[in-house]
């Protein structure tokens, strides 16, 4: 919204100074395609890396504003948690704790979420509602037809919030989201000596390895930013078995939660029907906040046999590979 502002106090300088100038042309014709100039810019289409930086190191908490997000709701912000593809914000309400998600960039071609409503922004710019059955998702869509998600929902499912409230919350982070994003301002984050972000997650693991796990034949996908890798079959009777490699950050006090070992490794698995997913730990995000800390997550779901057996196996061949456990 300022920069429209910055805009028309252009054009009013503009203006003043033609009509200081009417005998002498020239000055008028600068004048002139200096208002020109400024407008082509604002209205140029704008891509993600035009509005966000280099997306592999995109600092999604930079995008959130703050004050804009506890002016507009009644409630205050408890936490941020930056990560590599996503921030994580909790925002304490007079019902509860709402969390909410900014990040997790996506490609519109490759995605099967339909906008429920659709509304066009400066410089070919979308924002869009995205029906979900959880919680409220909101979605910047960019002129590349790359997409910025804002996930909000209550924490521990407690019922106590109406869908209009969590909503409400998750179009106020968009709010800012969406001015930091249309400003002339990139959202850089650092990272640490040594962090996970130095390695390409698609070369953890040969596409013949994770054939051999899932029951057929393979491809690597890199995900959008780099922090992350996708290998899914696409045909015979194993069709839709996929493996997923993430570079996250999680929130530990301590390592008691990675009780279990694969390859030598700390390891923490969860299971949730026929999706299994291990953990290893790394480094600490950064040196500000020793307990959020890089987190090697891999994910196998298969539909035919058990998916933590395939996910161990995938980690025997992925955790060696990783760099040496400091703990």
């Amino acid at each position: 919204m300022k920069r429209f502002g910055i805009f028309a106090a252009v054009v009013a300088v503009a203006m003043t100074a033609s009509c200081s100038t009417s005998t002498d042309e020239e000055p008028g014709a600068a004048k002139g395609t200096a208002v020109e100039e400024a407008t082509n810019a604002q209205e140029e289409p704008l891509t993600a890396e035009a509005a966000l930086g280099d997306l592999s190191t995109v600092d999604f908490c930079g995008l959130l504003d703050t004050k804009a997000l506890e002016e507009g709701i009644e409630g205050t912000l408890a936490f941020t948690q930056p990560g590599f593809s996503q921030c994580l914000v909790g925002i304490d309400t007079q019902g509860g704790r709402v969390i909410a998600t900014i990040g997790n960039l996506y490609d519109k071609s490759e995605s099967t979420n339909w906008p429920s409503e659709d509304e066009t922004l400066s410089r070919s710019v979308h924002r869009q509602v995205i029906a979900t059955e959880v919680g409220c998702v909101r979605a910047l869509l960019f002129a590349d037809e790359i997409g910025l998600e804002v996930f909000a929902w209550e924490l521990e499912d407690a019922g106590k919030l109406d869908t209009e409230t969590i909503c409400h919350i998750a179009d106020a982070v968009t709010d800012g989201v969406q001015d930091a994003a249309l400003s002339e301002d990139t959202f850089t984050l650092s990272f640490q000596p040594g962090s996970l972000a130095e390695l390409e997650p698609c070369s953890l693991l040969e596409d013949t390895e994770a054939a051999k796990v899932l029951g057929g034949e393979t491809s690597a996908q890199e995900q959008l930013g780099g922090h992350g890798c996708t290998w899914e079959v696409s045909s015979g009777e194993s069709t839709g078995a996929t493996a997923e490699l993430t570079f996250d950050v999680a929130l530990t006090a301590d390592l008691s939660g990675f009780s279990g070992e694969i390859a030598g490794r700390p390891t923490q698995m969860s299971v949730d029907g026929y999706m299994c997913q291990v953990a290893t730990p790394h480094i600490p995000f950064s040196e500000e906040n020793p307990n959020q800390r890089e987190v090697v997550t891999l994910l196998a779901m298969a539909t035919w046999e058990d998916p933590c057996q395939a996910v161990e196996e995938l980690a025997e061949v992925v955790w060696p590979q990783l760099p040496k456990f400091p703990g």
